[in-house]
């Protein structure tokens, strides 16, 4: 071995650390030990290549997080299979796309997910069919069939030369505006990932760790679970996230560290059961995907007044280039740091985003990152990988800016701008006001087409307090000096939940769309 592969990941830790625990699911009251975790993993993989699976097979799984998904993972590693995970929020017309369109060998599905399957014809459906904890139909094989309670070892004859440049891991775009595009990505991307991540996060042996967004996203998974075991961490699994049984497992199981979205804090500290739970013992909170409002982060501290907060920004195709290190958290809040080790980016003209468009301090231009976890392509779509990549820089499609002091902060989508007037609104930016409204439990802000203005900024609000009304949101925005008049909403609707995407983001094309049926 010249370079760790994924399975490395597991097994390194398994050596040192054999009988520290791996995994705890609290609601089965499940543990399984790092040195239990590797030959579970390496008995599956015999199991799979025995099944008729071959390396380089692409192996899909339609999971809820468990501790089988992890075992899958790292099966999938041993066995030179490439993991292709998939939203377990995926309708039927997706699922058959992405089946296809990855090419599945075999897909692992769970009974929480086995009616979405059951919607697909026979045909769009792999030969394989791996049932956990059922056997129903459609299911060919149970996943139990694959445990070993022989006594003997199944795994002696598992020589299967994996390579750090080999693909690893398949992982779909959300396509929220067509088809989702196939990011593949090789061993070397997802070791690197992990490795880089743990300067900043800083787990530990000692940390019992929880994810709260799902395990098919590269942040939760790449950047947090793998990282944690990679370093001896025990990582607790939640089954969806609920912000009362998260306090109730960080009170009872001890949980030191976790991966959120902002949301995510928002709905904990909003939880009236905060008050009777012993959180204090939170030390790492470690987010991505936005940045996290002021009001959130100051509520956040009454609990966890010691806690380091680390943010970091990536997409699938980067899994992550930048990051902030906790002692620059709270002076630089907002920011999503600077270039990640091995990473460099740069802000460009947004008009002619290549390499050399640097703009100046504080313009506002695109992200252009160069990571050694960029993807190896999309898959089967060499002309839009051309397009991503440039010179070997992955071009976001997000805009940012960078301060004189050289720390960059996330303005808003490229695609999500609003142009009202003539003039250039970043949604983000009012939304950051919005939140910090105190009766405003959530919120989002999108350009709806208007025949006078091109676009009138909108904002849809879910209330904490149902007598919130316009006038009040209209005052609290007239009274603030944080915006320029022209940026500030002029219509609010009013809703009891905001639509999601299937990584957890708000999904602004639904909320355009609601605007017109």
């Amino acid at each position: 071995m010249t370079q760790p592969t994924t399975a490395d990941l597991l097994g390194q830790t398994a050596a040192r650390f054999p009988d520290r625990p791996a995994l705890r699911d609290p609601a089965r009251d499940e543990t399984i030990a790092f040195a239990q975790l590797d030959e579970r993993a390496r008995t599956l993989a015999t199991g799979l290549l025995e099944a008729g699976l071959e390396p380089g097979d692409h192996l899909s799984a339609l999971l809820t997080d468990s501790i089988e998904f992890v075992e899958l993972l790292f099966a999938a590693a041993h066995a030179g299979l490439v993991f292709n995970p998939i939203s377990y929020r995926v309708p039927p017309k997706r699922l058959a796309y992405v089946l296809e369109h990855a090419e599945s060998i075999g897909l692992v599905v769970d009974e929480d997910c086995l009616d979405t399957v059951r919607a697909l014809e026979a045909e769009e459906l792999p030969d394989l069919l791996v049932g956990v904890g059922t056997d129903a139909e459609p299911v060919t094989v149970p996943y139990e069939q694959f445990e070993d309670d022989t006594g003997t070892d199944r795994t002696a004859d598992l020589e299967v030369d994996v390579d750090e440049s080999d693909p690893a891991m398949l992982l779909y775009t959300s396509g929220t505006t067509g088809q989702p595009k196939g990011v593949l990505h090789s061993h070397r991307n997802v070791v690197t990932a992990a490795l880089v991540s743990l300067p900043y996060n800083r787990l530990r042996p000692t940390d019992v760790n929880v994810a709260l967004g799902p395990l098919y996203h590269v942040g939760p998974l790449l950047c947090n679970v793998l990282p944690a075991l990679n370093a001896g961490a025990c990582n607790v699994i939640q089954h969806g996230f609920d912000p009362a049984t998260t306090l109730e497992r960080i009170d009872s199981e001890g949980i030191t560290t976790m991966w959120a979205v902002p949301t995510h804090v928002r709905a904990l500290v909003d939880e009236p059961s905060i008050e009777e739970r012993a959180v204090e013992g939170v030390r790492m909170i470690q987010y991505s995907g936005a940045a996290m409002p002021a009001a959130v982060a100051t509520r956040a501290r009454e609990h966890v007044s010691d806690c380091d907060f680390v943010n970091a920004y990536g997409t699938t195709e980067i899994t992550f280039g930048t990051l902030i290190h906790p002692e620059f958290h709270d002076e630089k809040l907002g920011s999503i740091g600077q270039a990640a080790p091995n990473a460099a980016v740069r802000i460009v003209d947004a008009e002619a985003p290549v390499p050399d468009a640097v703009v100046d301090t504080d313009e506002v231009g695109e992200l252009l990152v160069k990571a050694a976890t960029c993807m190896l392509e999309y898959w089967k779509d060499p002309e839009a990988t051309d397009e991503a990549i440039v010179d070997g820089w992955y071009r976001t499609g997000d805009l940012g800016r960078r301060d004189a002091d050289g720390f960059l902060y996330f303005v808003d989508r490229k695609d999500d701008m609003i142009v009202s007037g003539g003039e250039n609104i970043y949604p983000a930016e009012v939304e950051e006001l919005l939140h910090s409204h105190p009766e405003v439990r959530s919120g989002a802000v999108v350009g709806v087409p208007d025949d006078e203005w091109g676009e009138v900024v909108t904002a849809f609000v879910v209330p904490a307090d149902e007598d919130l009304s316009n006038d009040d949101l209209e005052e609290f925005f007239v009274a603030s000096d944080a915006l320029e008049s022209f940026k500030r909403p002029r219509q609010y609707v009013f809703k009891e939940a905001l639509p999601k995407t299937s990584s957890d983001k708000i999904d602004r094309r639904a909320l355009l769309e609601s605007t017109t049926e």
